[in-house]
């Protein structure tokens, strides 16, 4: 994932992905940041972004009302079907 994503984009994050939420705010430092919880997404989900980070390896979604963190590479845009044409 790229930085072009911004506070309030829809987007979508695979399934089978490991969602975290982190102790404490240390998600700019993946090294030293410690889990207190994590799921697994069962299918395609479309979330919202809440914070993307430059410097950080992970970006802040809104995952069923709850706020995860996920690889930013895991993150991607949602597109229209060909039927919208």
């Amino acid at each position: 994932m790229s930085n072009r994503y911004k506070k309030g984009d829809l987007v979508f994050v695979p399934s089978g992905l490991t969602l975290l939420q982190f102790a404490d705010k240390a998600a700019e430092d993946a090294s030293s940041a410690s889990v207190k919880n994590f799921t697994r997404t069962v299918t395609p989900s479309p979330v919202i972004i809440v914070e993307n980070e430059t410097q950080s390896p992970y970006c802040s979604i809104l995952y069923n009302g709850e706020r995860w963190y996920v690889p930013r590479r895991e993150v991607y845009p949602i597109t229209g079907s060909d039927d919208d044409n």
